[in-house]
């Protein structure tokens, strides 16, 4: 089965961002922000594959959101939608860390030809190592270590982890992690969340039960110390 690639598109232009919304949900399942701060937030927390981003915010300029998402470690492409042609915006563009644009107006076709072209590239999500204590989760290498041991995480238990690391000391409902980790919304049916967070306590140790703490009637929390950023 062929997993359907997830776009972000943060722009607050109603009218754009919903043409932009029916032009590419048939082939990709899309996401929207209207203003930076909460693109950043989606960014961080969701598994996208690409990001759509227009300059002129409301609340941030564009160059800004991209910077922001780069020292975070968010390495997926950022396609940008920008009315300026100028040479040195363009250069501004790309040493900010964007990974193309187009310039405004522009048709469909050429905006759905630069997003194939981005997503056929060989891009990782480059995102910065979390270090709390001795746990350290890499998700360049996709590979979590606690006091120098590789635990060996299966890719669910890997996400869950992340999604509660970048998250500490909050409650993290159970939707939210089986949004981040299935792709996936709405109630759960089933007991898979409860299972794979049984597993990765068993494989960190003793200590998973303090690490990973059940927040009965919403969900999960990383209540260890608060991850560390080593870019």
């Amino acid at each position: 089965m062929l997993i359907q690639k997830r776009l972000l598109i943060i722009e607050d232009d109603i009218g754009l961002t919903l043409a932009l919304y029916r032009a590419l949900s048939h082939t990709y399942k899309v996401d929207t922000a209207k203003t930076g701060q909460s693109g950043i937030t989606k960014a961080l927390n969701l598994p996208l594959d690409l990001i759509i981003l227009d300059l002129n915010l409301p609340d941030i300029n564009g160059i800004k959101v991209i910077k922001h998402l780069r020292q975070a470690g968010v390495g997926v492409p950022v396609l940008v939608l920008s009315g300026e042609s100028g040479l040195i915006s363009k250069v501004n563009l790309l040493d900010s860390g964007a990974s193309d644009y187009v310039i405004k107006p522009f048709s469909l076709a050429e905006l759905n030809a630069r997003i194939r072209a981005l997503l056929r590239q060989n891009y990782y999500p480059t995102k910065s190592v979390l270090v709390s204590s001795d746990l350290v989760l890499d998700p360049n290498l996709r590979k979590v270590t606690y006091k120098g041991s590789d635990l060996g995480l299966r890719r669910k238990e890997f996400l869950l982890l992340e999604c509660l690391m970048r998250n500490p000391g909050k409650a993290v409902s159970r939707t939210y992690l089986y949004t981040y980790v299935w792709g996936a919304r709405g109630s759960l049916s089933n007991n898979s969340i409860d299972v794979h967070i049984k597993s990765l306590r068993d494989k960190i140790g003793p200590e998973g039960h303090d690490m990973v703490t059940t927040v009965h009637g919403l969900g999960y929390c990383f209540n260890y110390s608060k991850p560390k950023v080593r870019i």
